[in-house]
């Protein structure tokens, strides 16, 4: 009895979770802030959330709905020039967003184990955060250095820099908001969650 109800409390707040992101996706200003050439995002946290109060998996799940949702938003409504380029490819829209939840998981359970489950919970909002700057912009890099460089006027030999700032930068206060953010919204979310040990 207490399985069949932890798996439909699990599958509830699921579907609550992937509305809350296709709202972020598809309202403006609720997911992503319209700053060119790059869309800085606070969807991520909402990622990272699911990953901490229902588990590793689910966090993975979120992730990767997410993802597809920004791979279908580049090939039918893209929100800059770049989105076509960039987006429709299914390393950068979708495979970063599932390693949010991994990351998010792994890191906030390891601590949880150890006793230290708010500082597990921050730490794990920031890594996953940065984790997905971070593997977005290498993978913009590594496939479309040229077309992404001429798009926004800079020499490709110059791009790292101008990728490492949006890293100090966008991905800097993504990371703070999520690690502060997080935390705040998924203890309550624990407290009523059934007890999830990955």
């Amino acid at each position: 009895m207490k399985t069949t109800k932890n798996k439909a409390y699990r599958i509830a707040v699921l579907g609550i979770f992937t509305a809350i992101i296709l709202l972020q996706s598809f309202v403006p200003f609720l997911g992503y802030i319209p700053i060119p050439p790059l869309n800085p995002t606070i969807i991520h946290i909402t990622v990272i959330i699911a990953a901490i109060s229902l588990g590793t998996k689910e966090g993975m799940i979120i992730g990767g709905i997410w993802g597809v949702v920004r791979l279908i938003r580049a090939f039918a409504a893209p929100q800059t020039p770049l989105d076509p380029l960039i987006f429709t490819n299914p390393l950068i829209s979708v495979l970063p967003r599932i390693l949010v939840g991994l990351v998010a998981g792994l890191v906030f359970y390891t601590f949880r184990k150890k006793g230290k489950q708010t500082f597990g919970m921050a730490l794990s909002a920031v890594l996953a955060s940065l984790t997905n700057t971070i593997v977005v912009l290498s993978f913009i890099y590594l496939f479309y250095k040229d077309d992404y460089a001429a798009a926004i006027n800079v020499d490709s030999s110059n791009l790292m820099y101008v990728l490492g700032g949006v890293v100090l930068t966008n991905g800097v206060a993504e990371a703070v908001a999520a690690g502060i953010l997080g935390p705040i919204i998924a203890k309550p979310l624990l407290r009523v969650a059934p007890k999830k040990t990955k």
